[in-house]
């Protein structure tokens, strides 16, 4: 059901130039609210063009294929029978989840690839992509709630392009769910929808915006759409394209929506954003830049971008872009700092399959990055050398936020080819490193399938855990390499620390199939909050009376003038309730309010600053 439409879509643009780069500010109005359980697509018509282009010539696309054919006679596969796992120190084995249960994700739709993306609230509402279609499902109950296409946000608006590349994100903090997706592919009809459940439910309505994909008015359109959602703030990064031309051949430049989340929530008229463009090094173009999420819990105001030289045969230079402020500040500005590796990453090779027809691993953009207290981990495409295989690169910027470092190692096999990798830490405790690190895979003794892989705090790696051996080979397309899945989805549940939910492709008989999976690294989750300490900040903080039953008061200090946010956390992880959001002064502060109507139990009070998060326990009696 539509509740309200406006009939102007367009963007109001104000230009001004911060540090080099380019910033505009803009604002979206509103498409309208919408029921999705009233308005059910039937047709679901997609076109689907299944000739690859031709690797001949002088373009990108045929320079980076012939790239990858050198690296292969420079780096040739070395296959040695009976040694798998190659490349990097593991000791923890095989035996590292305490279950791993699987299920077919969403339907096949004749688009190629699977664009998996996935988000889990903690309620355990599982919400799943790929390209047009979208599936919620009920993990406690066990229950399909929903299914259907992109086109059931938008067929009221009679929109006919292409719906695909759809990102959805969750957000811990608001209890919400942010869902983005592409229309079209020129400039002159290239859209992104931008749409924000107005509840935890996804089956209730949703406010849904429409940003135009030539967003800096240069005749190009918008492609590789990555998501990241902060404390106060939606980001969006994506590519700007000429028409008719593909990812690798048309590139214009790569820009950043820094976009209001409560906006959205909200449903206001206008949504309101920055859009960062001219992202360079000198005169260098920084392209397919990845947003960072927050490994625990949200980042704060501050937001932390990764890239690379993803088109370099080989290279060592990593990106970290900041923006240090939110667009409420009006002081927003974006720092660039390169950095380099001790050790070189090379462009990965194309991956085999069990025929000869190989699988498209695109460049070495960065695909998934996580942040916690004094580390940013983040994961993408390679070559491993002592291989020939595809792998993946894990890297580590150490001190991000005052000098940072970069490091990073190869994860790879003798014999499989792992592809598309992304990232979710299962830590509860502030900097503890241990992540699972998913991903495709395949080789030609390996049926393609969906796989992962634990690190834990001391950075011992396990084996690689397959999760989903594949039916039959990848092969849609007329050529060769055939796609292989642009992305892999990953999201840990955030009130159950130990749990972590994927969402990849593989090949199935006639068809791709998409595997979603929950894998759990300690039933000590359960306990929830029973055995998590406070987390150590740099500004003291204390809760009386402790336990409580009627009214308690948190005294907190502040370093500097700022804005915060003081919000009450239940046991399951869940924000219950936000006490203040607005400008505190530097000093001792204190809060004061009544917790008679909350059951008993154990709570956490978090007060968020822009350079610190405190949290404390609070007991009702």
């Amino acid at each position: 059901m539509l509740h309200h439409k406006l009939i102007v879509i367009g963007l109001l643009l104000i230009g001004y130039s911060a540090l080099g780069q380019t910033v505009q500010q803009s604002s979206a109005p509103k498409l309208g609210t919408i029921d999705i359980t009233a308005h059910k697509e039937v047709w679901n018509a997609n076109l689907q063009n299944l000739e690859m282009p031709s690797p001949d010539g002088a373009s990108e696309k045929a320079k980076l294929l012939k790239l990858k054919a050198a690296q292969s006679l420079q780096y040739p596969r070395k296959f040695t029978p009976g040694k798998r796992m190659a490349s990097f120190e593991k000791g923890l084995g095989s035996n590292v989840f305490t279950s791993v249960e699987g299920m077919e994700g969403n339907s096949y739709n004749n688009r190629v690839p699977n664009d998996n993306s996935i988000a889990i609230s903690n309620d355990g509402i599982l919400v799943s992509c790929i390209n047009s279609k979208y599936r919620f499902y009920d993990t406690e109950a066990d229950t399909l709630m929903d299914e259907g296409f992109l086109n059931d946000y938008i067929a009221s608006f009679n929109i006919s392009q292409n719906k695909y590349d759809p990102k959805m994100t969750y957000d811990p903090n608001e209890d919400r769910f942010i869902l983005t997706f592409l229309i079209g592919n020129y400039w002159q009809n290239s859209k992104i929808a931008v749409c924000f459940s107005s509840t935890n439910n996804p089956m209730d309505d949703w406010n849904v915006y429409l940003l135009t994909g030539d967003a800096l008015g240069s005749n190009h359109w918008t492609d590789y759409p990555a998501v990241a959602v902060n404390e106060s703030e939606f980001f969006l990064t994506g590519n700007l394209l000429y028409n008719d031309s593909s990812w690798q051949t048309g590139f214009y430049q790569s820009i950043i929506w820094q976009i209001d989340k409560f906006s959205g929530y909200n449903g206001d008229s206008l949504l309101t954003m920055n859009i960062w463009s001219d992202l360079l090094d000198d005169t260098v173009k920084i392209r397919n830049i990845h947003p960072v999420k927050g490994a625990r819990n949200l980042m704060g105001q501050k937001q932390y971008f990764v890239s690379n030289k993803n088109f370099a045969a080989e290279s060592d230079t990593v990106y970290l872009l900041e923006i240090d402020n939110t667009i409420a500040s009006g002081t927003a500005q974006m720092n660039i700092t390169r950095l380099s590796t001790s050790d070189h990453y090379f462009m990965a090779p194309s991956a085999q399959q069990s025929i000869p027809k190989e699988l498209a691993t695109n460049d070495s953009r960065v695909l998934g990055a996580i942040a916690d207290g004094n580390w940013i981990q983040y994961v993408h495409n390679c070559l491993d050398t002592a291989t020939g295989t595809c792998s993946v690169y894990h890297g580590f910027i150490d001190n991000y936020t005052t000098n940072p470092t970069v490091s990073g190692r190869i994860l790879s096999d003798t014999v499989m080819d792992l592809g598309y990798p992304n990232i979710a830490s299962t830590a509860d405790a502030l900097n503890d490193r241990q992540v699972v690190i998913g991903f495709n895979f395949t080789s030609p003794m390996d049926t393609n399938g969906v796989a992962c892989i634990y690190m834990d705090n001391t950075e011992d790696y396990s084996d690689i855990i397959k999760v989903k051996v594949g039916d039959a080979p990848i092969s849609r397309l007329s050529g060769s390499p055939d796609r292989w899945g642009d992305y892999f989805g990953i999201q840990r549940k955030f009130n159950e620390p130990c749990e972590v939910w994927l969402g990849g492709m593989y090949g199935a008989v006639n068809k791709n199939g998409s595997w979603l999976t929950e894998v759990r690294t300690s039933n000590s989750c359960a306990e929830n909050f029973a055995n998590i300490e406070e987390k150590p900040s740099k500004s003291s903080a204390k809760v009386f009376p402790n336990p409580a039953r009627s009214v308690t008061t948190v005294s907190f200090d502040l370093l500097s003038n700022g804005p915060i946010t003081i919000s009450i956390v239940d046991a399951t992880g869940k924000n219950i309730g936000i006490l203040y959001k607005d400008i505190a002064k530097k000093g001792t502060n204190e809060i004061s309010f009544f917790v008679d109507h909350l059951p008993t139990g154990w709570y956490l009070v978090k007060v968020v600053t822009e350079h610190d998060v405190i949290t404390k326990k609070l007991i009702i009696q």
